[in-house]
């Protein structure tokens, strides 16, 4: 979608994506606000001058979710595992049986198999459909002991590390990722 731009003030209506063929994708002007499309659901929001983002968790699908994304690293990831960028950039399984891998690394949750293309959430809402364990509200998300894997149940095992990684929300299996920087040995 592209867009020329001219002087002087100008009336128009909703913009939409001419190379969407679902034409689910637009920008909608509103009454003191501008809101984001994609795939029919609203993804951002600018209010009265001021940005928010908006999270809907009862709108992602399983093993997706949006925030802060990055696309750097490399690896062949699994939408919805949990990784930690290794010393040698690429980016590889969790697993809390092992303090080096993800007790004290950058971790993300998989968007797809391509860090570069659909990128690695750093920090987000996420909807952890296949690789959580325990869903239960308001609770702790923990590195699991299952690489690649989360889990509401702290690891216990000597030599295991246990580190926070998010908090479940109301709706099932949508955690709000947001990983601690602290963890401890076992």
């Amino acid at each position: 979608m592209g867009y020329n731009y001219s002087k002087g003030a100008q009336v128009i209506g909703d913009l939409k994506a001419a190379d969407d063929a679902e034409r689910n994708t637009q920008i909608d002007f509103g009454e003191d606000q501008i809101d984001l499309e994609t795939s029919g659901s609203l993804r951002f929001q600018v209010k009265n001058g001021g940005a928010s983002t908006y999270y809907d968790p009862t709108q992602y699908g399983n093993d997706t979710g949006m925030g802060e994304i990055v696309k750097f690293g490399t690896g062949t990831l699994t939408a919805g595992k949990l990784y930690y960028l290794n010393g040698s950039s690429a980016w590889t399984e969790v697993d809390a049986d092992a303090v080096a891998s993800g007790a004290d690394q950058l971790l993300g949750i998989a968007l797809g198999s391509d860090p570069t293309g659909a990128g690695v959430l750093i920090r987000g809402m996420f909807d952890a459909h296949s690789y959580l364990s325990n869903f239960s509200a308001g609770k702790a998300v923990y590195i699991s002991a299952t690489a690649g894997g989360m889990d509401t149940t702290a690891p216990s095992g000597g030599g295991d590390y246990v580190r926070i990684v998010g908090y479940c929300t109301n709706t099932s299996n949508v955690i709000y990722f947001n990983p601690s920087s602290t963890w401890i040995e076992l």
